[in-house]
């Protein structure tokens, strides 16, 4: 048989082994180690030629993605821990009141990803809060997830702001970070109305089916929307505000801004955050929680040893083909399917920077352009099952799959993907 027929094989049977391992709970380090040493067998180079391909991979990826995870987490940390998380959602569901409950903790749910907070902060912020009013209104816990998860994904369309994905493609493509400004507000407003739109019809038809609000044994639904001594909300404009005036103003790099956003919430917050000593513990938190990025560089790594055996050139072909030539369309299918392999939609944009950036421009791909389509499509298929934030969002607010996940589903797969569509249609008639 061909050799390049054989390398091929093994790259999908590789990449089957990620998506059949992650479902069964297996660490995607450890699979993602199986799978290199799988494509160096059948791509016929040595086993630790081809491990090294693959360590030199993930390395790359750490260097380049560990100061911006760190970044990150740090905003995200320190806002949390000032209070001001808690801040912001009680001040959004005050002024709504019972009425658009659904809208009103998904609108608190897209400003505290907009804040920077990791969306698993943002999953026990916002639980107790949506707990409480969705039982006023005796709406079905099983759309909390989605109210959440469908909250970040419109947001993160946004340009100029430094989301992982977006820094990746901005840097990649040698663009600012605001690149492609018309296409991605249009890109996020309209993910924020779809989004919303959705949730709330299906509150209505949750009633008209007689579908109620189920408290569990040993819940605890009390909330102080006036509690004292939080910090009032508006003043996440001063870090934020420091993040984006630095990305997108002075062209500060976008690890730097972070950095410079959490030294602003310190100086703002030093006090509520327990002076030194709890400034020190929220570091030491925020430096674990930035370890994560080691999952996400190992399915990165493998792109290392894919781009080096005989069946990547066969791949990249028929990739090719599939699209039409359309560099869009390309980038689209190949994000997707790699973000749908590895849960993960930084793995599948990092995996395809390195693999096919060089490509996406020679077939003619305007750079900025190629950004936005590149973020759009990072957050169709990495919301799978499987996908860790999916898992963990849904057992967090004790929805099962059957539950719940056909909405996650709606908000974060099918909506995301009509937004790529419509990115790629922008791209085209050379919207920007």
């Amino acid at each position: 048989m061909n050799p390049q027929i054989i390398s091929l094989i093994g790259i999908f049977l590789a990449l089957f082994l990620v998506v059949a391992g992650s479902l069964r709970g297996i660490s995607i380090i450890i699979l993602s180690s199986a799978a290199a040493f799988l494509v160096a067998a059948t791509g016929g180079i040595g086993l630790l030629d081809g491990y090294s391909a693959y360590l030199e991979g993930v390395a790359g990826s750490v260097t380049s993605m560990f100061p911006l995870f760190l970044g990150g987490q740090l905003l995200g940390c320190f806002l949390e821990k000032s209070g001001l998380t808690e801040s912001i959602a009680n001040a959004v569901i005050r002024r709504s009141g019972t009425r658009g409950i659904v809208v009103a903790v998904f609108t608190v749910s897209w400003l505290l990803t907009f804040c920077g907070i990791n969306v698993f902060v943002i999953i026990f912020t916002v639980y107790p809060i949506a707990c409480a009013f969705f039982k006023v209104g005796d709406i079905p816990r099983s759309l909390i997830p989605a109210c959440v998860l469908g909250a970040c994904v419109s947001q993160q369309m946004l340009p100029g702001i430094a989301d992982t994905t977006n820094i990746l493609a901005t840097e990649a493509f040698g663009v600012p970070a605001a690149a492609g400004p018309v296409t991605g507000i249009f890109l996020s407003a309209f993910l924020f109305v779809a989004n919303a739109a959705y949730l709330h019809r299906e509150a209505k038809k949750a009633r008209k089916r007689g579908e109620h609000f189920v408290p569990l044994a040993g819940e605890s639904f009390e909330i102080d929307l006036h509690k004292q001594g939080l910090p009032h909300p508006l003043l996440a404009v001063v870090p934020i505000g420091a993040v984006l005036a630095a990305l997108n103003g002075f062209s500060v790099p976008a690890y730097a801004s972070l950095y410079l956003g959490s030294l602003a919430a310190i100086v703002l917050f030093f006090r509520r955050l327990g002076g030194l000593a709890g400034v020190t513990d929220t570091l030491n938190q925020a430096a674990k929680g930035s370890l994560s990025v080691l999952a996400t560089c190992a399915i990165i790594g493998f792109s290392g040893i894919v781009t080096a055996v005989p069946g990547y050139e066969l791949l990249l072909s028929g990739l090719e083909r599939i699209s039409g030539g359309n560099p869009y369309l390309f980038a689209f299918i190949c994000v997707a399917v790699i973000a749908a392999v590895s849960g993960s939609a930084t793995g599948g944009v990092q995996f395809v920077l390195d693999s096919f950036s060089d490509k996406l421009l020679a077939m003619g791909g305007d750079p900025a352009s190629l950004v936005r389509v590149i973020c759009a499509a990072a957050r169709t298929f990495d919301s799978l099952p499987h996908n860790s934030a999916v898992v963990l969002t849904l057992n967090a607010c004790n929805v099962t799959h059957r539950e719940g996940y056909k909405h996650v589903a709606v908000t974060t797969v099918l909506n995301t993907t009509i937004a790529t569509i419509i990115a790629i249609l922008f791209a085209m008639i050379g919207i920007r």
